[in-house]
């Protein structure tokens, strides 16, 4: 999917260039949002969507819906218990169509592609999420991928944590099919995971970049000095890069994109640690990521933007299970892998060229929007110029 990323980004930068030239502020959440559903649309659904000139786009208008969700819906799903939600068929805060519309575009994918096979059409190979389920026959060698061992996402991984997941993964899902009703699903879930975590990621990192020039300066040396005369770089040089992954992994600190984990208990009389709490099986469990990330308790000036935390040597000063942008364990991200490498690729190739500035209209701090799983600002606008 690498190569797919590159051409979004082809697009993106076109429009960045028509920016700067023109001396703008940049709304950066509507910048990188239609990146991110340029690349989700194409690696998901085998979609161009061109979301920076095209904004009626069924994909844009379906995505802003459902992360933008209509008040009287969402309150229910704070207030009410389960059963009351089922009766009144409110499933989340936006409106049923939008769901519909992704569940039935992966469908649709899904049977041109078998069509396709069963035809025996094979002149064209598919590189993308939807082909990766439909052939979801997994081989116990692809399980890991060694290409992100430098990368700051590792801190979690404890002998208990490898224990569960050597556990849930020596099972029978090695050799489980997939039904279209799961393939569907999990397009819809790749949707929702990549699209709106991932511009939010790149919309604070570049706000930050903004107030810290140093930083930026620095991460800017870096770029220059890992790519080719063309500017390029492979994905197994772009995830050993120690300064990118150090920044990104702070800005995902500073500003994780879920606010909170939820989980459900699945043992009865569990005990947590030497707490003398005990949960009983179906309970559910709520880990407060943004308080975590900001407690004193584990981070140093936890509110001051300071990539050095996340350097090679002083990862293992950062305590286990005290940095969950990803969640942690068997079920944590399913798309982090990917969100890492189309926000590093962008922020590469981005410094390249432009350099971000605080302009009159950047606000400091953020104002935050309320009543969200989802941490969002109301507006971050920054300058941006050519190098």
């Amino acid at each position: 999917m690498y190569p797919m990323i590159r051409e979004c980004l082809n697009e993106f930068l076109d429009v960045l260039d028509v920016s700067a030239a023109n001396g703008a502020d940049i709304n950066l959440k509507d910048m990188h949002g239609n990146f991110t559903m340029d690349v989700i649309a194409r690696c998901a659904f085998a979609t161009k969507t061109n979301s920076h000139k095209d904004c009626n786009n069924p994909f844009v208008v379906n995505g802003q819906r459902v992360f933008n969700p209509i008040l009287w819906r969402q309150l229910p799903l704070f207030l009410l218990p389960g059963w009351a939600l089922t009766a009144l068929g409110i499933r989340s805060g936006a409106t049923e169509s939008a769901h519909q519309f992704f569940l039935q575009t992966t469908q649709h994918v899904i049977r041109q592609r078998k069509a396709e096979q069963n035809g025996g059409k094979h002149s064209k190979k598919y590189n993308d999420f939807i082909q990766l389920l439909v052939d979801a026959e997994r081989d116990k060698d692809e399980l890991h991928d060694e290409n992100d061992a430098n990368e700051a996402h590792h801190v979690n991984e404890g002998e208990e944590e490898l224990a569960v997941e050597r556990k849930t993964l020596s099972g029978n899902i090695l050799n489980k099919q997939l039904t279209e009703t799961e393939i569907m699903a999990q397009g819809w879930i790749i949707f929702v995971a990549g699209y709106e975590t991932t511009a939010t990621t790149l919309t604070f990192c570049s706000y930050e970049l903004a107030l810290n020039p140093e930083v930026q300066e620095r991460l800017h040396q870096e770029v220059m000095a890992s790519v080719d005369a063309n500017g390029e770089i492979s994905y197994e040089e772009l995830s050993k890069l120690p300064y990118l992954d150090a920044v990104l992994s702070e800005t995902l600190r500073l500003y994780p994109p879920v606010l909170r984990l939820e989980r459900k208990s699945v043992s009865d009389n569990y005990q947590l640690g030497d707490t003398g709490v005990r949960l009983y099986a179906g309970q559910p469990v709520e880990i407060p990521v943004y308080a975590i990330h900001h407690s004193d308790e584990y981070y140093e000036k936890p509110d001051t933007f300071n990539p050095d935390r996340f350097l090679p040597q002083n990862r293992h000063k950062i305590t286990p299970y005290t940095y969950l942008p990803f969640g942690a364990g068997p079920r944590n991200c399913i798309g982090m892998r990917f969100a890492l490498m189309e926000a590093k690729l962008g922020l590469l190739q981005i410094l390249q060229r432009f350099r971000f500035f605080r302009s009159p209209q950047t606000a400091v701090p953020l104002e935050f929007k309320t009543i969200t799983r989802l941490i969002a600002a109301k507006t971050v606008i920054v300058g941006i110029e050519k190098r």
